[in-house]
């Protein structure tokens, strides 16, 4: 009995948050897939001998423990039971981070993988329970963030890590070859599948959508296309990898920087669409 109150509770209380609270925890679930990535990379590049110190691995891992903890403190309570899915999450963290000086390369960056992975299941799931009252509109726009653009993101970090990975050491690598082969697939079909939500978008909301976003789209899907021929090319067709980490893990990042640029657009419409819904409901 006492466990059915509390889901009412939890129930009521998300229903209740206005739309730029559910804006701003999604946006925190974003951040920290963001960062992991970035620590699980720099991770990758520190263990492979790449030249990172160690002090900038601290830094990652401090930036990651920060965002869970505002993530854990954004609402008194989201939902109870993803609330324990978070918590749970930090501690394998946690644990993840004392234990690698002992796990090799591979091991310690399909872990933070991993936990990258259940972060966007979690976020696609407070999506789902977020917006299930809302418009239409903030449905779709809110579902594109989370179930295209972040794991879209997220898997070309993964190849910016890997590729970075048997760029600095081509002839000890462990299974990254492998592991860049897959998620070049999964760049690509993610990739088209992005593309076409947000052409189905942008045609029934054209006015919400900014004059530019086609041509932004374009240069987008041609540069995230030459990375992939990149990893190709000079990392998996060939005998001896010819690639300079450095440039390569900052062409990563930025494409990184772009997939968020296309978050950022369609969060911007849920917010004016959030004011606009104050504005209506002051007037009356």
């Amino acid at each position: 009995m006492r466990k059915i109150l509390l889901m009412m509770i939890v129930s009521v209380y998300v229903s209740a948050a206005s739309l730029d609270e559910k804006i701003a925890y999604l946006d925190n679930v974003k951040e920290l897939v963001v960062l992991t990535g970035q620590m699980r990379d720099d991770t990758h590049v520190f263990n492979r001998g790449g030249y990172i110190s160690s002090e900038a691995i601290e830094k990652d891992r401090n930036q990651v423990t920060t965002s869970l903890r505002n993530l854990r403190h954004k609402f008194n309570t989201v939902d109870i039971q993803i609330d324990d899915e978070f918590s749970q999450l930090n501690l394998y963290m946690q644990s993840l981070n004392d234990i690698v000086p002992d796990l090799d390369a591979m091991t310690t960056f399909r872990a933070y993988t991993l936990l990258t992975r259940e972060m966007i299941k979690l976020g696609q799931k407070l999506q789902q329970k977020f917006f299930f009252n809302e418009s239409t509109l903030n449905q779709r726009v809110s579902s594109i963030m989370i179930e295209n653009i972040l794991p879209v993101m997220e898997h070309m970090a993964v190849l910016r890590g890997l590729g970075s990975g048997v760029a600095i050491c081509s002839d000890c690598t462990d299974g990254e070859s492998e592991e860049l082969k897959n998620y070049v697939v999964k760049v690509v079909d993610n990739l088209d599948g992005l593309m076409l939500e947000i052409e189905a978008l942008r045609w029934e909301y054209a006015t919400l959508y900014p004059d530019v976003l086609n041509a932004k789209l374009r240069t987008y899907q041609k540069k995230v296309k030459q990375y992939i021929q990149l990893v190709e090319l000079k990392l998996l067709d060939t005998d001896e990898v010819k690639l300079d980490q450095y440039d390569f893990y900052a062409d990563g990042s930025s494409l990184i920087d772009q997939t968020l640029e296309l978050y950022k657009i369609n969060e911007t419409i849920l917010k004016k669409h959030s004011k606009a819904k104050t504005a209506h409901l002051t007037f009356k």
